[in-house]
């Protein structure tokens, strides 16, 4: 589009663009051509300004038919090699004018006939098709037909308006870009001063980060090397660089640049096309390998008391040759001369939610190549950590820079190379960080100290209480994870150990930690070389049960008293419920017996009175009869004993059922 070039460019990180164009125009319209799959966000963005006296009438733009549909839709089909052949054939019945070349024997005719009439068709040879073809036309008012060869024609008019705009579409069809869609924009005549402005899908623009850490000079430690050792101070340079895509159908000149951080709302919506909903896409899972170790940062906090600056971990030290002689000093990535070298060469502005970049200079891109442009460069106060974290990284902790954000600027997430000394020392990714927030990180493996983990969970005693029949049992939920650290480097350090906070669960003999907040906590071990250092984090939780009061048995109510979790007359109310409970419980083994004895009974008097129905009642078995007879009337007796030592026993254990909740009554309530 030269004749309204882009002027202004916002790239965002989330797929779109926000483009101005600006320039003078003369005319009633303007053409302005985008990819196919931008005209959804340029329908629903498009706006158009005329900073002059004219008037914006309109806009109109193609259908979204591709070009096989709209050329479906005429009546007028012409292929790529015999073009006149089909629209000869196409114009059947419609008014044509020919002017055929004359025949080289008829003298002094240059002119050539004229032939008009309505377009019969075509005749060919199906084997050789463009040998000699005739055009049939009828002479309508000569009531003739006449023929013509297709080669000799020298111009043909089209004298039927609807074929005249039956072809006329075709090639308007034909000349449409298959990817490209065009918006015309109706204007008023004469001048004009436009201003177009939309947002249409763009390459997400990127950031990557330099870190260049040097010890702080006149930090304790610096004079003798120790300031390059973990927990000392450091002044940290970060340079930022954006880097963004021209992909656009033309180069960019002298644009205004912007690169917007943050998360603005956007989405498609389907403007353009018409909508066909689509079933849900279901993919295999995806399975990446481990992503780089992240620390939130809290917040900002002092260094932890007590934090050692030892020398080990020097990314750098002086070196010696095999031969024992010192290596010349070789150059490095110096922190003055990086900062001399590479200035940022944008402003940073906070608008609402989101964090604009603006490029200093205007830029210059080619179509379909990249750039890069530093936008953050500014030094800040830092200190080097060790981080552990087994959830995130286990058996070692982490080298990490830890800083607050002082630039100004919101920096966006990105990769960062971390240099020391001037040498590379390892790799991290920044996360979205405000100004004035913590950063932290993490950018190398410290493999000479060795963590050990070994998680136990223990129930404890808290408390006792009584209601009704019932006891409520208060206890500890503890969780303990106990870290053993094993430090092979020369000198001794500190770890900072993070570990996440279990919801509804509090601290207990664990010494208060340097920094709590987002959920986890951190404390800082110092680790002597060579030997193991342990360090206990214990968190706990009531939690409450309840068990019937009867279920206890004496050592478990000794145990209570001992614990101090009953006092003395409580201890003695409750073993005389326990007694009166085993009093009960002797009463119903009693039952148990009563019913033993009640079956037997049964049992006997069944065979009794089955030995008795065949005996007669005479002689001997009129003997027997009787004795039998006197034995059930015996153990009739006893069944009817038994019943009465039964009510007896149920109205023994309701009375001592009944002391007891009376008793377990006036513990509740006391």
């Amino acid at each position: 589009m030269p004749e309204l070039p882009i002027r202004r460019m916002m790239v965002y990180k989330h797929g779109v663009g926000y483009f101005e164009r600006r320039g003078a125009v003369n005319g009633a319209e303007l053409r302005l051509t985008f990819p196919r799959e931008a005209m959804d966000d340029v329908l629903k963005s498009l706006v158009v300004l005329d900073l002059g006296t004219g008037q914006v009438l309109g806009v109109d733009f193609e259908t979204p038919e591709d070009r096989a549909a709209q050329i479906a839709r005429g009546s007028i089909h012409l292929s790529d090699n015999r073009s006149l052949l089909d629209l000869l054939r196409d114009l059947r019945g419609r008014r044509v004018r020919l002017a055929v070349q004359p025949d080289r024997r008829t003298p002094a005719e240059t002119s050539g006939e004229v032939m008009e009439g309505l377009v019969i068709g075509v005749d060919l040879d199906d084997a050789q098709p463009l040998r000699a073809p005739m055009v049939s036309l009828y002479m309508t008012e000569q009531r003739e037909v006449r023929a013509a060869p297709i080669g000799k024609i020298m111009r043909l008019d089209i004298l039927d308006d609807r074929a005249a705009g039956d072809l006329g579409y075709f090639l308007r069809a034909s000349q449409s870009e298959e990817d490209r869609r065009i918006a015309t924009l109706r204007l008023s005549e004469g001048e004009h001063d436009l201003l177009v402005s939309y947002i249409a899908p763009a390459p997400a623009w990127r950031v990557s980060y330099r870190l260049l850490a040097e010890p702080t000079t006149g930090a304790p430690g610096s004079s003798n090397g120790g300031g390059s050792g973990l927990g000392a101070q450091v002044t940290v340079l970060i340079q930022g660089w954006g880097m963004f895509d021209n992909q656009l159908d033309e180069d960019l000149e002298h644009v205004e640049l912007t690169l917007v951080a943050g998360m603005p709302v956007s989405f498609r919506y389907r403007l353009y096309e018409p909508h066909t909903p689509d079933r849900p896409f279901v993919e295999d899972e995806e399975r990446t390998v481990a992503t780089p170790v992240e620390f939130a940062a809290f917040a900002a906090a002092p260094a932890p008391a007590g934090m050692a600056a030892p020398k080990a971990m020097r990314i750098r030290e002086e070196m010696a040759d095999v031969d024992g002689v010192a290596r010349a000093e070789r150059p490095q990535v110096a922190m003055a001369a990086m900062e001399r070298s590479t200035q940022a060469a944008s402003t940073g502005e906070e608008r609402g939610a989101l964090f604009q970049y603006r490029v200093a200079h205007p830029v210059s891109v080619a179509r379909g190549q990249s750039a890069m442009a530093p936008i953050v460069s500014r030094r800040l106060d830092g200190r080097r950590e060790l981080l552990y974290n087994g959830r995130k990284l286990p058996r070692h902790p982490v080298a990490s820079l830890r800083m607050r954000n002082e630039t100004g600027l919101t920096l966006e997430r990105g990769p960062v190379t971390v240099l020391e000394h001037g040498d590379y020392a390892g790799e991290a990714v920044l996360p979205f960080t405000r100004a004035g927030a913590e950063i932290i990180v993490a950018y190398a493996v410290e493999l000479g100290v060795t963590v050990r983990e070994e998680r136990r969970a223990d129930r404890e005693m808290a408390g006792l209480g009584i209601r009704d029949e019932y006891l409520l049992i208060e206890e500890w939920d503890v969780q303990r994870t106990l870290y053993r650290l094993v430090s092979s480097l020369p000198d001794a350090t500190d770890i900072v150990i993070e570990q996440d906070l279990l919801a509804s669960y509090d601290l207990v003999d664990t010494p208060a930690p340097a920094e709590q907040a987002q959920g986890a906590a951190r404390w800082a071990v110092h680790c002597p070389p060579g030997v193991e250092t342990t360090f206990n984090v214990s968190q706990r939780r009531k939690t409450m049960r309840s068990e019937q009061v009867r279920t206890l048995d004496k050592r478990r109510l000794s145990s209570f008293l001992r614990g101090k979790y009953l006092d003395e007359a409580t201890y003695r109310a409750l073993d005389h419920v326990l007694a009166l409970y085993d009093q009960a419980a002797q009463r119903q083994k009693e039952l148990q017996r009563i019913e033993q004895e009640r079956q037997k009974i049964y049992a006997r008097q069944q065979q009794t009175q089955g030995n008795l129905g065949p005996l007669g009642r005479e002689g001997n078995e009129q003997v027997l009869r009787e004795r039998y007879v006197a034995l059930l009337g015996e153990l009739e007796d006893r069944l009817n004993q038994l019943t009465a030592d039964e009510q007896s026993i149920h109205h023994d254990i309701e009375r001592l059922e009944r002391e007891a909740s009376q008793a377990l009554a006036a513990l509740s309530q006391g």
